[in-house]
């Protein structure tokens, strides 16, 4: 027999290939983190106006409750005033006074349950005599508890014919 001589094939290591990385991750990855930003955004600012409204209609219900125990006319005007400044701009309410006052009531309502302006007279002087009579106290009552139901919240920024100088006009600026 005759001896065979090999000679060991010079053959290099195997090397496996190496797991694939995470990084980067494909477009649809990308897509759906995006989507999911956008919904929770989303998410927040419904939970926030949701929080906001329910805030308002809490300062409405507060300002029902106190209008109960407000026993003048001073009391209703002062509830009035403090309802106004809750809900519309300091500049636009603050200043307000005598008719134009009024008028800002009136120009917040709907044109059904308008009266303050009607009632000026009475009001001005309910709010400086040391005596109101009844009638007068509870038709004050009444336009006040209408004012707090049907003007808060309000549902856009206006801005008052008092305020414009148009108050004669009575028309609605938006």
């Amino acid at each position: 027999m005759a001896q065979t001589h090999t000679h060991p094939l010079q053959l290099a290591d195997l090397h496996l290939p190496a797991l694939p990385d995470p990084w980067p991750l494909a477009w649809g990855w990308w897509a759906s983190a995006l989507l999911v930003i956008i919904l929770l955004a989303l998410l927040y600012l419904v939970v926030n106006q949701l929080k906001a409204r329910r805030g308002l209609k809490a300062g409405k219900k507060q300002a029902l409750r106190q209008l109960k125990h407000a026993q003048s006319v001073s009391e209703l005007n002062t509830l009035l005033r403090q309802a106004a400044l809750t809900y519309f701009p300091r500049e636009q309410v603050a200043g307000l006074s005598g008719h134009q006052w009024m008028a800002f009531l009136d120009h917040q309502l709907p044109e059904q349950h308008r009266g303050f302006v009607s009632l000026n007279d009475a009001w001005t002087q309910a709010l400086y005599a040391s005596e109101t009579r009844d009638d007068i106290r509870g038709a004050c009552r009444h336009q006040a508890e209408i004012w707090l139901r049907h003007a808060l919240p309000p549902r856009f920024p206006q801005h008052t014919p008092a305020m414009k100088g148009d108050a004669a006009k009575g028309d609605r600026h938006v």
